[in-house]
């Protein structure tokens, strides 16, 4: 189809190294060669291009994953992103999120705080947010996420670790995506980001500068364990928030997984 409408919207897909974002990007029709360096296969800078979605131009933005290995270049890719997102669009914000069977991790949680502060609307509201948890790779996990992250929209999460975390971001929806879904049927997963697209609001904003480095995850190391430590034993945690700070606090952020579920459910039984 001919563009000859000038694009005011913008589809910008955030988060970490080895995310997917570029994958899903090209799923509906992006192609972003220039930003990728040579055999690694990860986006090095912020990159455009505008396709037809929904019978309407867009831009899509590639943007490269915030923290990496190498302090210097986590600074450089906060100030990538932050450029990405002043560029005057009407933006709707994606955050993609690696699936993980051990939670989520630091990055991705230091990702989602770092831009839900950083980003507002221009008249000082908060922006909402869609988060896209990618390649899933088994059902056990699929139906985990969906059980304790999709059906609430992160709510429950966000509960248990707002004030102490940070993490105060509004999320309108959350899509799960399985790692063979491109392969298994790649017309239904390129119509559902493109749904997932068509639904999400736009926002005018207005963005400080995003700032990261390494030494921030160390204060969240343990957070993907208690995160996963919800999944496992679901709304129990959100009534007994103190319990679960109690824990954090008491445990310093040492234990497994498995370890913090049972002490979770410990405690509570014994409320």
């Amino acid at each position: 189809m001919m563009l000859t409408q000038t694009p005011k919207t913008a589809v910008i897909f955030l988060g970490n190294m080895g995310a997917g974002k570029s994958t899903l990007l090209s799923q509906i029709g992006g192609k972003f060669p220039s930003g990728v360096a040579f055999m690694t296969g990860l986006t090095k800078e912020v990159t455009e291009q505008v396709v037809c979605l929904n019978g309407e131009p867009v831009i899509l933005i590639d943007t490269p994953g915030l923290y990496e290995a190498r302090n210097e270049a986590t600074k450089a890719n906060a100030e990538k992103m932050t450029e990405a997102l002043r560029k005057g669009y009407d933006y709707k914000i994606f955050i993609v999120l690696k699936a993980s069977n051990r939670g989520i991790t630091p990055e991705d949680l230091s990702l989602m705080s770092k831009v839900s502060k950083c980003v507002q609307q221009v008249n000082g509201a908060k922006v909402e947010y869609r988060i896209i948890i990618n390649q899933i790779e088994s059902d056990k996990v699929y139906d985990m996420y969906e059980e304790r992250v999709a059906k609430d929209n992160f709510r429950g999460i966000i509960e248990v670790i707002r004030d102490e975390y940070e993490l105060d971001i509004e999320v309108s929806g959350v899509m799960l995506v399985r790692s063979d879904e491109a392969a298994v049927n790649e017309m239904r997963l390129r119509e559902s980001i493109a749904e997932q697209i068509k639904t999400h609001t736009s926002f005018q904003i207005k963005v400080m500068d995003i700032k990261a480095d390494n030494s921030d995850l160390s204060l969240l190391a343990g957070i993907g364990c208690l995160i996963m430590g919800f999944l496992a034993i679901g709304a129990l945690v959100v009534r007994n928030k103190a319990v679960v700070m109690s824990v954090v606090t008491n445990k310093g952020f040492i234990m497994n997984a498995l370890t913090i579920a049972q002490t979770l459910m410990e405690l509570i039984q014994k409320q």
